[in-house]
Order: C-alpha cells, then structure tokens, then sequence
C-alpha cells in the first residue's frame, strides 16, 4: 500500500490528469474513486481538487447553502404539482368526500371517514380539516376520555358493613370452596370458618387457638371424606 508522501501525492495528481486527458467529461468524485482503486489510498481533497482544475476539469460550484435551498424549492413546487398534492382543491375534494361518506353512514367515525380519506387520495387530510368536514356534515364526534375498566376486585361493601354480615359471607365463601380441611371458631353466636389445604396446617392454626386462650370447646374441625351410597362414591 502507497504511504502518504509527496512523491506518492505528485503521482497520484499525475493520474488525475492522466484521466481528464482520456475522458474530459468526468467529475472530480469519479477521478476521486479510481485514484483510490489504483493507489489504495484517497487524494487530499484540496490536492485532488488541484489537479482537477490543472487538468481541465469542470468543478461543480453549486453546491452550498443556496444551492440546497433552490433543490427545496423546485421539490416543493413539484409536489405541488403533483396529483393528490396539498392544495386548497385537494383539501376541498376530501372534505367533500367526508360530507358523503357521513351522508351515507350516519354511525361512521371521524377515524373512519379519515381512513377512507386516505385509502382514496393516497393522503391523509389534516386533522382540523377532516374535523371541520366531519362536524359540518352532521357527524358525530365523542367525548375523549378514559375508557371504563372492568372490575377485577370484589368491592369490600359487598361484604356488607356490620362484622356478623361479613363472617355470613366468608361462611357462604367456603361453603363454596368445599376445602378439603376447615376449622370452625364460635365467636359471639357466630361462626368464623377458616380452611386449609392440609391438616397439618388446621391443626397449628387450633394450636395457637389455644395457647391465646381460646376454649375447646368453642372450635370445631371438619375433614371432607369420601361417603358411599349405594354403590355411589361422593365427597362431603
């Protein structure tokens, strides 16, 4: 590979003339390249440049903020040119297409009417015209807000507020449930079920019953079993 040194930039500038002496028509990014697939290394852009002018070459000078500024303008008046292009005929045209489209559906939406919109001009209509069209032409705009969410808590005053309403409820719960293992505590005439998935859990939760104090003869333990009826197993 070429080092960089001013022998090895004298060639290379050499090459660049050697290629505007073959094809006077190429530009200075062209002679750029090939300088770089011959030497594996780039010419210095001003040295490149350089030689460019010595040799002949045409040196583009439109580039620049005004350049940039002129391809701005010619986009934006082709664009406008186009068909489907923002223009106060286009707007018109959709906006009259959403009066029609409402005429036609009462129940359509403003999101809707927009997506038709779009899927018949190739462009969206803007937001404040399509809301303008939409409003003018009877339909139906909602109220923006957040949507209902479904409850997936039971609410706790569907326990009821009195104390003896809520251990009526707990007691239904288990009912329900039919847990395999159930310790009953008899609290003030009431019953206070509490059930387990195993006995030994039933009967650590009665142990400490008792160490608090609780009588006996105020807890009572049930245990699901199998029961035979006339050939019939069931579980109660």
């Amino acid at each position: 590979m070429a080092k960089r040194s001013q022998q090895n930039t004298v060639e290379k500038q050499a090459f660049v003339a050697e290629l505007l002496k073959a094809d006077n028509a190429l530009t200075m990014n062209q002679v750029g390249k090939q300088v770089k697939a011959k030497f594996g290394t780039q010419l210095a852009h001003d040295k490149l440049r350089e030689a460019f002018v010595n040799a002949g070459g045409k040196v583009d000078e439109r580039r620049g903020p005004k350049a940039g500024k002129g391809r701005r303008k010619k986009a934006k008046a082709a664009r406008k040119g186009r068909k489907g292009g923002r223009s106060r005929e286009n707007t018109a045209a959709k906006q009259a297409y959403v009066a029609e489209l409402v005429q036609k559906n009462p129940g359509i939406t403003m999101n809707e009417a927009g997506k038709q919109v779009r899927a018949r001009f190739k462009t969206q209509l803007a937001f404040p015209r399509l809301k303008e069209a939409f409003k003018q032409a009877g339909g139906k705009i909602g109220r923006p807000g957040r949507r209902p969410k479904p409850r997936t808590q039971l609410v706790e005053r569907r326990l009821g507020r009195r104390e003896s309403d809520k251990r009526a409820y707990r007691t239904r719960e288990t009912l329900k449930a039919m847990p395999q293992h159930v310790v009953i505590l008899h609290v003030g005439g009431d019953i206070e079920p509490h059930e387990f998935g195993s006995r030994a859990e039933a009967e650590t939760f009665t142990r400490r019953q008792l160490e608090s104090g609780k009588a006996a003869n105020e807890i009572a333990y049930y245990e699901r079993q199998p029961l035979s009826v006339k050939n019939v197993s069931v579980n109660v």
